[in-house]
Formats: structure tokens, C-alpha cells, sequence
């Protein structure tokens, strides 16, 4: 099988939907399919060190491809300019290199890229699949025009796909009926590779969360204020927050807390670190932690940190949002609080580190869950079956 995959996300090295991205791709090279991951526009910020450079090579065995340079230009202009030219580029290169592909899968919501890619499916028959993790335009402001464009999207663009892989229950009934009825779908929760997560002995004593920073996602805000109280109660455990502070929407918000509370000292904020690193720090953590609010965002996700939290073997707290205690259980393989509830989280965080013997029992319990549920290899085999089963479906 040739599969060809338009990731609109940094590559090789990003954020959760690489990473994700990365496992089908790894998983699909495996089973001897062959891939190709292009990335349609540039990714990389100007003013910082690019963590991608490379306009084409390989990572992990996997090719990739930016038809045009990975890293932004500083000017407004030429940044829009270069956005022009690389999505010409990049359907240029797959009509003109691509012919062969059985399956193309795109993970980019750009009406106009999903409708060249159709036009591509269309004329070399292949099939064209999309991949969700995320409830559409859940991240958009309500307003007239936003109202408008958003009503043509749902109704026209999703109807275009011959299958969608979707991340959770919730998203799958939201599109049984914005879908056409030959088009399948197919639900693949959270991803991890177990391997890279070898449990650990060493124990920092650190309280960790990695990601966005942000307290619309991930509850950044509603974890540091139950850690404060936390601290309060238990000091001396330092909370460590792995994540670029300089692109959070709530880069203010977090820095006058911390300064407010006099927590410079007892938090860190790593900035961008290696994966290398950030996989031993998780790794040696006491505890990963994860306060996801309650909001339309939370209750269509699954948040792929939870499944490399899993895989650590250390305890892992997290909130009750979306599809995590359809799979997860309250002190048996992770600790669960409420939602928007930075209290009930300090209170958790006091049980975890008063019986810390019966965390690591609890943590031990996460890996295997993560190795039974959500490892890769069990999962992505499903999508080549999805893959198939479309091959050999007549319309």
C-alpha cells in the first residue's frame, strides 16, 4: 500500500498531533507499506532556533518532505507569500510524485488544501481520509462571518472524505451525519510508544506537566493554583512545567500567579527541551499531572500526553473530562479529580504523596493500561484494516 500523508503540523519534531502522526506513519513503514509525510507550509517561528531545518530526509525511517523552507519568514508579507507559494508547491509535488498513492491522509482543516487533495483523489483513485482529534472550529471566535464560514464548512467540506479517523466516541457521532453515506469511520484513542517510557526507579520528587501551557486546553491555570494550595499543605515538592511559555495565549496570567504566590522557587518552567529530556524528566517525575477543564474542546478530545503519562509507570492525576474515564480508573490506574476544581486537586495530590507506595502500585497499573490500550502497534494495525476495507469497497 502507498500512503501519502499532508500533515499541516511541524515535522519531525512537534506537539501532540506529530507525535501522533509520527506513530501511524512508524507503524505503516513496519508493516511494510510505504509513506511519505509532507508538511504544506512552513512551520518553524523566525525568532527562535528552528527545531526543524531540514527541507527533506528521513526521521525514524520515515521520508518527509516541505516543499518550500521549514522556517518562517519575519515579514507579514513574505510569511503570507511563502504560505501562497508552498501550497502550490506542495500540490505540485503530490501531482506530479504521487500518482502511485493508494491512501491519502490529511491532517490539515484548510478548506482550499482539502479540496486540491480531492481533486487529486478523484483523478488517480485513490481514497481520501481525513484525520480529527480535535471538535471543528472549537477554537474559533463566535461571530457573524466566523458564524457563516463555519456553517458552509461543516455542511459541504467533510461530505469530501472517503473515511475520517476520529480520536474519541464523542467526535464519531458528531460526524455520522456531516459525512457522506459511503464514507466509513474509525475510532483510534490516544497513542503511545511504550518502549520509549522504560519505567524508572529514580524518583525527583517533582510534580511534572508537559504541553501548551494554556488554560483553555490543559488547565494551567487550575493546576497551578491547586498546586499552591497543595504546597501549602505538603512543601517541598517542586512543580516542573515543560512547555514554551512564549507562545500560551496565558503567558501573563501564569507569570503574575507565580509571582504573586512567591513560587519562583518552587516552580520551574523549562521552555522547549528535547524529547530526549522531557521522556527521562517524565520518566523520573513523582507524579504527571494534567488539570483539563471542562469546556466543548475537552469533552471531543483525548489528550495524547495522558497515554505517555501511562507509559512512564509513575502516578498519574488528571481530570474526568472527554474520554478519559472511559478508559481510565480512578485510583486503580491513575488518580481522577473534577474538573475546574483546583481544590479537589490538592487534596489528590496530598493522598498520592501521604500513601506514595500505593501510587507506585497505581502508576504500575497506568503502563500496563497503556500497554493493553493504547500502544501503537495494536491501534495503528486497525487503520491499515480501515485502509483496506475502503481499498476494496465498491462505491
Amino acid at each position: 500500500m502507498n500512503i501519502t500523508i499532508v500533515l499541516n503540523e511541524a515535522y519531525p519534531i512537534g506537539m501532540a498531533a506529530t507525535n501522533r502522526i509520527h506513530l501511524y506513519a512508524k507503524r505503516f513503514k513496519e508493516c511494510g507499506h510505504n509513506v511519505e509525510i509532507i508538511v504544506p507550509r512552513p512551520t518553524e517561528r523566525h525568532h527562535t532556533i528552528p527545531k526543524n531545518h531540514e527541507i527533506k530526509g528521513e526521521y525514524e525511517g520515515i521520508p518527509f518532505k516541505y516543499p518550500l523552507s521549514p522556517v518562517r519568514n519575519n515579514s507579514f508579507i513574505k510569511r503570507r507569500i511563502n504560505d501562497f507559494l508552498s501550497f502550490f508547491k506542495t500540490t505540485g509535488y503530490i501531482f506530479r510524485k504521487k500518482r502511485n498513492t493508494d491512501v491519502l491522509l490529511i491532517v490539515d482543516n484548510r478548506w482550499y488544501m482539502i479540496f486540491t487533495c480531492k481533486i487529486f483523489s478523484l483523478f488517480y483513485k485513490c481514497k481520501f481520509v481525513l484525520e480529527i482529534s480535535e471538535f471543528p472550529f472549537v477554537f474559533y471566535d463566535n461571530n457573524f462571518f466566523n458564524n457563516i464560514y463555519r456553517s458552509l464548512y461543516i455542511k459541504n467540506i467533510f461530505r469530501l472524505f472517503d473515511g475520517l479517523i476520529v480520536i474519541s466516541d464523542s467526535l464519531f457521532s458528531y460526524f455520522e451525519d456531516k459525512i457522506n453515506k459511503n464514507a466509513k469511520q474509525i475510532i483510534i484513542p490516544i497513542l503511545t510508544n511504550t518502549h520509549n517510557f522504560q519505567p524508572s526507579a529514580n524518583n525527583s520528587g517533582e510534580i511534572v506537566y508537559t504541553g501548551a501551557l494554556n488554560q483553555f486546553k490543559d488547565g494551567i491555570m487550575d493546576l497551578l493554583q491547586g498546586y499552591v494550595t497543595f504546597n501549602k499543605k505538603t512543601p517541598g515538592k517542586k512543580l516542573v512545567l515543560m512547555g514554551d511559555l512564549n507562545v500560551s495565549p496565558d503567558k501573563d496570567e501564569v507569570i503574575a500567579f507565580i509571582d504573586k504566590n512567591n513560587m519562583r522557587e518552587k516552580i520551574e518552567i523549562t521552555g522547549y527541551v528535547d524529547r530526549s529530556v522531557m521522556i527521562r524528566r517524565m520518566s523520573d517525575a513523582a507524579v504527571l499531572a494534567l488539570a483539563k477543564p471542562s469546556n466543548r474542546q475537552a469533552e471531543h478530545c483525548f489528550p495524547t500526553k495522558i497515554a505517555e503519562y501511562l507509559s512512564t509507570g509513575k502516578p498519574v492525576l488528571t481530570t474526568t473530562t472527554g474520554s478519559i474515564p472511559q478508559f481510565l480508573t480512578n485510583r486503580k490506574d491513575s488518580y481522577l479529580t473534577e474538573p475546574n476544581n483546583p481544590d479537589e486537586l490538592a487534596n489528590t495530590l496530598s493522598d498520592i504523596f501521604s500513601d506514595y507506595d500505593q501510587a507506585k502500585i497505581v502508576g504500575k497499573n497506568g503502563r500496563e493500561l497503556a500497554q493493553n490500550e493504547f500502544d501503537y502497534n495494536k491501534q495503528v494495525d486497525k487503520i491499515i484494516t480501515f485502509f483496506n476495507e475502503l481499498l476494496n469497497k465498491k462505491n
